[in-house]
């Protein structure tokens, strides 16, 4: 749940891949005897091995090698390799993933990330669990699946959008193999950055035990100067981490795979930058009418003469961490399979950021109200602490390949799933003089604390009828139930009251049914009709005591919304494989939105998590890969989505009709690749992406001093890498963002200094070298 206190300060190649790539990952991680082979690209979004061209679903599955080919090390990165996928992000500490189009700004994720068996994302919006996730590191990934659509009968609370699974390299328990690569990079109007990876494989018994290990650090550079500070390049941080998972397998029906991971990471300041464009600010240019009012409808403007620069009163540092410890048991029983995984993890995010120009009325800042009553200039530093640590058990039983009943052939499996969440998110605000000493008289801000639980436990099941050796369907359901507590406690201050409150705790409890249903129809061996229908939902719970309002006059929870998807697909390739096509066209219904919806209080706005309305939304979406001859691929992945409100919704202070927020109305990537031998053991390779993002809508806003619902422009993105591998070893020079284009990515109408509002913007170009071995 994203809240501010009283001041209210509202402050995700391709499914069918590149050849080249889907060669690489001709087996799946924990490929068995009866898993597919031959070319074939593996996934596991159904927690089965199976071809993806057999999924009834839309998967899309990006490769460890493309991964690395073309320098994705995060989600934000690989996202426009992805149909349907789109990214908003809040400075660089955090992101939000939106799959399909749904998104709302709401504190709650609509998409889960799970890594192999684990997941490790909020399962309810009680913190900012949108956007606080767990951003892996890619290094030395087998392949990123990504499931579009409701996915909450395999996987439960907050699929409801869809999955991002992140399936590792599975330790070798025969060949000893190592790697690693180095990276340099350099951003125009900004630093340099570096970056190191290696990765071990051990056998340490032949056949029955090994170890794998990956590890990794990046300075991160900057590009965004605070000349108020005298900083350069203040925006710079670093990312370091390491993975390592033991596999013991004593027998062919037997094994135990233990796995740890860390990641952490750092930044100086935020990300943001100045911008025009603000209602005391405007930009001249194109308008559009809504409601009644004018606003910028198609351009904005970087404020201080197009300067990258961001002059807040003090930086706004970050840190955030992921660790994930798990524990994995395969066993076969005879006539099925036996899976146990166990997994402890954590997402913890500390920032604070400076409050000083947020707008408090209109043409009049918070700093300039405090400078009144202070009767000098003082910063306001708001600092936050989200902390979610999850465990997971699930145990699930799967059929053996060829199983039957009465000669009808079916694939099943079922299986229990407990959860539960402890999470911290406390929030305080301290008045600050320009030397940086807190200032604790005459008054402080304050703030709160605020310790919250999840429970859910669940009870699942898929059942996949062969009727004949051309049509089969699969059906499955899931019901869970879920435990919820939060206690919030006020301290004393002049946006909490003159006295420390501790708020009774309150519960709630929910039980949920979601299904699917999949018929599909194979063409031929290699193509493949089905369509799907499928529901998933986000838990409703308890809703916050706000400060300085009596109780009773607030609901005491929130409901869970919901959605039912419906969709129809086409995968298939022809020419002897020379061209895929991947093909889905889907709708969908979403109830009761989960919002942040603003709360009045003596102290000003306060911001708490509510329902509001419907929405629906449709689209088609397309990978489509043709490699005429060895050698060489163009491939083109893209989605068009139309995601809008089906019901007004005021709380949000928005409109039927209104454009969902953050959600590209089309994207396209056009990616051709060609790699050639040009000697004994020595090829070279060249390749290039251009993606285009079409016009997104800002963030809805109900405040009086907020700007939303802004238009922003359509941008383009070039890429391209070229590098020779010789036996062993490879050698790349690569650039991203090669016309420097100055996009805005995301937009607010406050919060810059000298009341120009803040936004982020692509990257600008960046060179960069990497030259890398395996053994």
């Amino acid at each position: 749940m994203i809240r501010f206190g009283g001041a209210g300060l509202l402050a995700i190649a391709t499914a069918i891949a590149l050849p080249a790539a889907a060669q690489a990952q001709t087996a799946p991680a924990e490929a068995t005897a009866d898993a597919p082979k031959g070319g074939d690209i593996i996934v596991t979004a159904n927690k089965r091995a199976e071809r993806i061209v057999d999924v009834a679903s839309a998967v899309t599955a990006v490769s460890g090698e493309e991964l690395l080919t073309r320098n994705l090390p995060q989600i934000e990165d690989f996202a426009n390799q992805v149909p349907g996928l789109a990214v908003q992000q809040f400075g660089n500490r955090a992101t939000r993933i939106v799959l399909r189009g749904l998104n709302s700004g709401g504190a709650g994720s609509t998409v889960a990330t799970v890594l192999d068996e684990a997941p490790l994302s909020y399962s309810n919006a009680t913190s900012n669990g949108a956007i606080d996730i767990a951003n892996f590191d890619t290094y030395d990934l087998n392949r990123i699946e990504v499931l579009r659509g409701p996915q909450g009968t395999l996987y439960g609370a907050t699929a409801e959008g869809g999955i991002i699974k992140y399936v590792t390299n599975a330790p070798d328990l025969n060949d000893y193999s190592a790697g690693a690569e180095g990276i340099a990079e350099s951003t125009n109007e900004g630093g340099n950055g570096y970056t190191g990876r290696a990765v071990v494989n051990l056998p340490l018994v032949t056949d029955k035990l090994a170890l794998r290990a990956t590890g990794f650090y990046k300075e991160v550079q900057g590009y965004i100067d605070n000349t108020r500070l005298g900083v350069k390049d203040a925006n710079k941080g670093r990312r370091y981490g390491g993975r390592a998972q033991l596999l013991f397998q004593p027998s062919d029906g037997f094994s135990i795979k233990l796995g740890a991971l860390i990641q952490d990471q750092h930044f100086d300041d935020g990300g943001n930058l100045e911008v025009v464009g603000t209602p005391l600010t405007p930009y001249v240019g194109p308008t559009a009418t809504r409601g009644g009012s004018r606003t910028p409808d198609s351009a904005f403007a970087i404020a201080n003469n197009g300067r990258l620069q961001n002059d807040n009163y003090r930086l706004s540092p970050s840190d955030n961490r992921t660790y994930l410890f798990t524990s994995v048991i395969n066993a076969s029983l005879g006539f099925a399979d036996l899976l146990s995984a166990t997994s402890y993890g954590a997402v913890k995010s500390t920032f604070s950021n400076d409050t000083t120009s947020a707008v408090a009325a209109p043409g009049f800042t918070f700093g300039d109200f405090f400078a009144g009553f202070f009767g000098r200039r003082i910063t306001i530093a708001g600092r936050q602490d989200n902390n979610l640590a999850k465990f997971n058990q699930e145990l699930r039983l799967s059929s053996k390949p060829g199983f039957a009943i009465g000669g009808l052939k079916l694939d099943w499996q079922a299986g229990a799933f407990y959860t539960h969440e402890d999470i911290d998110f406390n929030q305080f605000y301290d008045f600050v003089e320009t030397n940086g000493t807190v200032i604790t008289q005459p008054l402080i801000p304050g703030g709160s604390i605020l310790p919250a639980n999840y429970s859910e436990f669940a009870a699942f099941g898929t059942v996949k009828l062969h009727l004949n050796d051309r049509f089969n369907v699969e059906v499955g359901g899931r019901y869970s139930w879920n435990w919820q507590d939060v206690t919030v406690t006020n301290f004393a201050g002049f946006l909490t009251g003159p006295t420390d409150t501790l708020n009774p705790t309150r519960r709630t409890k929910e039980s949920k049914f979601i299904w699917s249903v999949a018929p599909q129809f194979r063409i031929n061996d290699d193509t493949t009709l089905y369509a799907r229908v499928a529901t998933g939902f986000r838990p409703g719970g308890p809703t916050l005591a706000v400060p300085g309002v009596p109780a009773g006059v607030l609901p005491e929870k929130y409901l869970s919304d919901s959605t039912t998807n419906y969709e129809i697909g086409f995968k298939g390739s022809l020419f002897d494989k020379k061209l895929s096509i991947d093909l889905a066209a889907f709708y969908i219904d979403w109830k009761d939105i989960q919002i942040i919806t603003l709360v009045s209080t003596p102290a000003g706005p306060y911001a708490i998590t509510g329902n509001a309305g419907k929405a629906r939304s449709k689209g088609i979406e397309w990978n489509v890969a043709f490699t005429p001859f060895r050698g060489f691929t163009i491939s083109d992945v893209g989605a068009y989505t139309n995601a809008r409100l089906t019901t007004d919704a005021l709380a949000l202070g928005a409109r039927k009709d209104w454009r969902l927020t953050y959600v590209p109305n089309f994207t396209n990537t056009v990616n051709v690749d060609y790699k050639t031998s040009i000697g004994d053991r020595t090829s070279a390779f060249i390749g290039a992406s251009w993606a285009y993002t079409g016009t997104r809508r800002t963030t809805y806003s109900a405040a009086a001093t907020g700007y939303g619902y802004a238009l922003l422009p359509s941008y383009d993105a070039i890429s391209a890498q070229a590098g020779i591998e010789y036996h062993n070893l490879r050698t790349e020079i690569f650039v991203r963002n090669l016309t420097d284009e100055r996009a805005l990515t995301t937009y607010g109408s406050s919060g810059g200094a000298d009341l120009t509002g803040q936004a982020q913007i692509l990257q600008p170009r960046t060179i960069g070298v990497k030259f890398a071995i395996k053994y």
